[in-house]
């Protein structure tokens, strides 16, 4: 069973994570780690796609008035939404079933729910950063900054999901 309470103050300490410390620490020229994609990734999977687009929609819009993202974060948010039962079902196997009354990620392993996450975060960054520079001027710069960013941040969302999968999913 979904709790909403812990996912609404997770979302906004996510939130507050990216806009307030993630965007003000300048690390690298090639290192920008990106959580707030967690928000949308870690809704229940059960859901409808319209609901989790709405989510996406809200969050892209939240992100791109606080930082000045001109729909560059709620452009790479939206297909993310949309994707998220395909890739998990190709890097997990495990698909959604019309009466499913549990919640999928209480059935799967901390290192099935990390492999999406991680590849859900590698396509957010691709789409991102593509987005972002919209030139190929400096290819070699802009895959490190793709693959150190995807990597940073799938570091960091490590003990989030952890902690989602143990507080918020009830088991």
């Amino acid at each position: 069973m979904f709790r909403v309470i812990p996912y609404i103050m997770m979302t906004i300490a996510l939130l507050f994570v990216q806009i307030f410390v993630l965007d003000e620490v300048s690390i690298a020229l090639v290192l920008r780690p990106m959580i707030f994609p967690l928000v949308v990734l870690l809704l229940p999977i059960e859901w409808r796609t319209v609901w989790v687009l709405l989510v996406a929609l809200a969050t892209g819009v939240l992100m791109d008035v606080s930082l000045g993202g001109a729909g560059l974060y709620t452009a790479t948010l939206l297909p993310i939404a949309v994707m998220r039962r395909w890739v998990l079902y190709l890097t997990t196997h495990r698909s959604v079933e019309s009466g499913d009354q549990t919640s999928l990620f209480s059935r799967m392993s901390q290192r099935q729910v990390m492999i999406w996450v991680a590849t859900m975060l590698a396509i957010h960054h691709v789409m991102f950063f593509a987005l972002e520079t919209l030139s190929f001027a400096k290819p070699l710069h802009l895959i490190a900054t793709m693959l150190l960013s995807t990597l940073l941040s799938a570091l960091i969302a490590t003990p989030i999901v952890q902690i989602y999968c143990s507080k918020i999913v009830a088991k």
